[in-house]
């Protein structure tokens, strides 16, 4: 509703506002104007749409905003890149998303080809785990693996595995040098589990987050895993 009282609102005053310029908006009536309204929506229909769009450009950017700061700077994220980057990266993931995994190499190419100018913050949001039941656990090995330096290669793996459990996960982190008993344990820590809240409440304000991945490139921001898109992006990123 308040979408559409906008919309009337802004396509109201684009059709009055030639009626002003020629001095008849002030001998006109409630009706004339609804009727101005309604003939100036009919003959341009595309003007709703444009409208349409446009506001839900600028509901989006405004929920981004609204968080930017957590969204950013939050000291328990991984982050991997140097703080002066030019470019920052943020990623919403779940270990079990098809979509996440496709991105994956685009994103590992991204960090490689621009080690100087590319920034990632990784945000651990298990949003598949009601039914995957190992999303969540996903998430925490990855976090807990970041406490022996290894967060990236842990992720890596993780993204790499088309079916997760428990064991695999164990044998995953086992394979890449994890002392597997201390991850464990680090896997129970309250943090851990704090910080995966914190980041899926966080998520679920931002408007243009419909699922897993979603990307953000500075102040640019992308639902799903276009790459050529994403490359597109961060390639106006670095080069402004």
């Amino acid at each position: 509703m308040r979408r559409l009282a906008t919309l009337l609102l802004m396509t109201s005053t684009i059709a009055l506002s030639s009626c002003a310029q020629a001095g008849q908006a002030g001998a006109m009536s409630k009706d004339d104007v609804k009727e101005i309204v309604r003939e100036y929506l009919l003959e341009n229909p595309e003007i709703v749409r444009e409208a349409l769009i446009e506001l839900q450009k600028k509901e989006e950017m405004a929920s981004i905003t609204a968080v930017k700061d957590q969204i950013l700077n939050d000291p328990r994220d991984v982050v991997i890149g140097p703080d002066d980057a030019k470019v920052t990266i943020v990623e919403f993931f779940d270990y079990n998303c098809g979509y996440c995994k496709r991105s994956t190499d685009w994103l590992q190419s991204a960090m490689e080809e621009h080690p100087k100018d590319v920034r990632v913050i990784f945000k651990e949001m298990p949003i598949l785990d009601g039914r995957t039941k190992t999303s969540r656990i996903a998430a925490k090995a990855a976090l807990a693996a970041h406490r022996q330096d290894k967060y990236f290669d842990m992720h890596l793996a993780l993204m790499a595995e088309r079916s997760l459990n428990q064991d695999r996960i164990m044998k995953i982190a086992e394979k890449i040098g994890l002392n597997t008993a201390r991850l464990e344990g680090d896997m129970k820590d309250p943090e851990i589990s704090k910080l995966i809240e914190d980041t899926m409440v966080l998520g679920n304000r931002l408007t243009p987050l419909t699922g897993t991945p979603f990307f953000m490139i500075n102040d640019q921001y992308l639902s799903g895993a276009d790459t050529l898109k994403l490359r597109k992006m961060l390639a106006e990123e670095l080069a402004s």
